[in-house]
């Protein structure tokens, strides 16, 4: 079993704390999205996360007098859009996007847009140029759009990229430690969690407060 195994036990993946992130903000996700050739070869690329939220998700909202609070503010939530997202992911460098997200002579992003049909196809080449050249495409109910999580914000990809967000891991801690301790009496039975999310539970709950889990956390992926 993968929980046998030391490095999965001790140690934090940074691209499986991303998936945890997102998926505790209700995001669907494929981890390793690999973007393949159209011709024999090696693979193009891969992205770290490709996740999809819809707008109107909400946990709890049966069962208690509020829903959970996701993390709006961090993640620029929709309650409008079907927000699909393509995340890069960077353990102890400033956030970035590689050059599969920012060249478009390459069109990994056309050739993501057509595999997962978000958009139709005669708006594939419109979505992604305005992804290229922004970050994001929105049209109607849809948004798509790139977010890149690191060590720090970077500068010059808000220089480059305005509009795309730029998501550090201990805005990430922080709000995983503040989800698991404000719904510590729901969130115990989680033994279907893989060993990540178990994890970042045990951890979150062995620690005190937000700041103790941040160091923690970030001292377990290095």
């Amino acid at each position: 079993m993968a929980s046998r195994n030391p490095a999965l036990v001790f140690r934090l993946d940074p691209e499986k704390v991303a998936y945890w992130y997102f998926r505790l903000n209700g995001f669907l996700q494929i981890e390793n999205f690999v973007v393949h050739p159209g011709r024999r070869g090696s693979q193009r690329t891969d992205a770290d996360l490709l996740a999809v939220r819809f707008p109107h998700r909400a946990e709890f909202l049966f069962d208690h007098s509020e829903p959970m609070r996701d993390d709006e503010g961090t993640l620029c939530l929709s309650p409008e859009a079907i927000d699909v997202v393509i995340a890069e992911v960077k353990t102890n460098q400033p956030c970035t996007l590689n050059g599969p997200w920012a060249i478009e002579e390459h069109q990994n992003v056309h050739r993501v847009l057509a595999a997962i049909g978000c958009v139709p196809r005669d708006t594939i080449d419109m979505a992604a140029t305005r992804i290229y050249r922004d970050g994001i495409y929105q049209h109607g109910t849809i948004r798509i759009r790139l977010i890149a999580v690191g060590g720090d914000r970077s500068p010059e990809l808000a220089e480059r990229f305005p509009e795309v967000v730029q998501v550090t891991w201990p805005q990430i801690f922080d709000f995983i430690w503040h989800r698991f301790y404000t719904y510590r009496h729901q969130k115990t039975q989680v033994q279907q969690w893989d060993a990540q999310g178990l994890l970042l539970k045990r951890l979150a709950d062995s620690s005190a407060a937000s700041q103790d889990f941040i160091s923690i956390a970030q001292s377990r992926m290095r």
